[in-house]
């Protein structure tokens, strides 16, 4: 207390402090707003991350590497695979590793100053004064996929809204294009070609869809789908370029090399053209159906 016997007056209000899981249950585990909801993330402390790993592009701003976190940190509070240490929470930067193959770590301390409640405190490798490391947390389970199941389209305009991209098949009646696109997915899935992806918080897959060519699949397709298997049938809703399915397929993938050739082809020549513009997340274009 002053002088006067009255509390010193604060200019900041001092954070609530929630369940850790509370953060994480307002918005899908994949979004980065569930990550700001718990933490501050310094600009720096994600560079440094980023230039610790193994190297890849994780877009502008490093959108992509924050979704990442967001599920990974996310999913470790729920499977309570975190690490407490005296005010600290100690968890694995998902299976991000060194290029020495040393798996990487993210410190949050609380933030006693102002919201949101915790703040990253430090990336890296493990300090010797860790006693105790955490471990990754396990990704959710997705549907088995039956090559033979129906496939239901939402219409007839997902290959309309990409005409420049299908050839000669713009040129033949809409009846005969969704011939062509279901026939593209099953030949698709017949190959075991399906990408796992997790958008809002749903496990789905990408399909690639080739439709003027299928001499070599490690070249990027036409388009992709996003596929939901319910009731076991395989709903597609949109047909997207084959670079937006990068970031929802990286952030469940252990490492990005794991990906097909063509997806890192496709992000990678994405990456290449925005050049220094601002990094839009592709994948907030409406995919799925959300429930």
């Amino acid at each position: 207390m002053g002088l006067s016997g009255h509390r010193p007056r604060r200019d900041y209000e001092i954070p609530e402090k929630l369940p850790l899981r509370q953060y994480f249950e307002e918005c899908p585990l994949d979004r980065i707003e569930c990550l700001y909801n718990f933490a501050y993330l310094p600009e720096d402390k994600i560079d440094r991350l980023r230039h610790a790993a193994l190297p890849e592009d994780w877009g502008r701003q490093n959108k992509v590497l924050k979704r990442y976190l967001a599920l990974h940190v996310g999913l470790a509070i729920r499977q309570e695979k975190y690490v407490q240490q005296d005010v600290g929470l100690i968890f694995c930067a998902g299976q991000l590793q060194t290029r020495l193959g040393n798996p990487l770590y993210l410190r949050f301390e609380e933030n006693k100053q102002q919201k949101p409640a915790y703040y990253l405190q430090y990336v890296g490798e493990a300090l010797n004064s860790w006693e105790t490391l955490p471990q990754p947390p396990d990704y959710p389970s997705w549907p088995a996929i039956s090559p033979g199941a129906e496939i239901v389209l939402a219409g007839e305009h997902i290959l309309s809204d990409h005409s420049e991209r299908i050839g000669i098949l713009r040129e033949l009646p809409p009846i005969a294009r969704v011939c062509a696109l279901t026939g593209a997915i099953h030949w698709a899935l017949f190959r075991d070609l399906a990408i796992k992806q997790l958008y809002y918080g749903i496990p789905s897959y990408f399909v690639p869809i080739y439709l003027q060519s299928r001499d070599d699949i490690t070249e990027p397709p036409d388009l992709i789908a996003p596929i939901q298997v319910q009731d076991h049938k395989i709903y597609v809703r949109t047909a997207l370029e084959p670079h937006m399915a990068y970031p929802s397929a990286r952030i469940v993938s252990t490492r990005h090399d794991k990906l097909p050739t063509w997806l890192l082809q496709a992000w990678e020549d994405y990456c290449a053209e925005q050049g220094d513009e601002a990094y839009e997340d592709d994948d907030d274009e409406g995919q799925i159906e959300r429930t």
